[in-house]
């Protein structure tokens, strides 16, 4: 099991989990020890290595060894994210330009003229 996507961060290193979660967890280990069962792997979450799997990674139990992980990055599309960040900017250097104005009129009306 990788419970990192789970709980919450606690101080620097650590993670907390709620009740229900704690709850979650024993219950997906519960149901993968029991011999006819409905465990599922989950990506991210939990999968059920054999004993094959464990001798092919050297005997490591490292969960990120086993564990499907998602690419998140596959999924973006480029274009829509791309005029999403030009719209974004576009609106920033309006603000930016506004800001500018009435900083150098505030200067202005205080006697202290800026000239650029």
């Amino acid at each position: 099991m990788d419970l990192r996507q789970i709980g919450e961060p606690f101080e620097k290193k650590f993670i907390q989990f709620s009740e229900q979660q704690i709850k979650d967890i024993g219950k997906t280990y519960h149901t993968w020890q029991q011999e006819e069962n409905n465990y599922k792997d989950i990506p991210e979450y939990c999968y059920s290595a054999s004993f094959d799997d464990v001798v092919k990674k050297d005997f490591s139990l490292v969960p990120s060894k086993y564990i499907e992980f998602v690419n998140r990055d596959e999924n973006i599309d480029f274009d829509d994210k791309m005029q999403n960040l030009k719209s974004e900017f576009a609106d920033l250097l309006k603000a930016e330009s506004q800001s500018k104005n009435d900083l150098l009129t505030v200067f202005r009306e205080l006697g202290y003229e800026i000239t650029l």
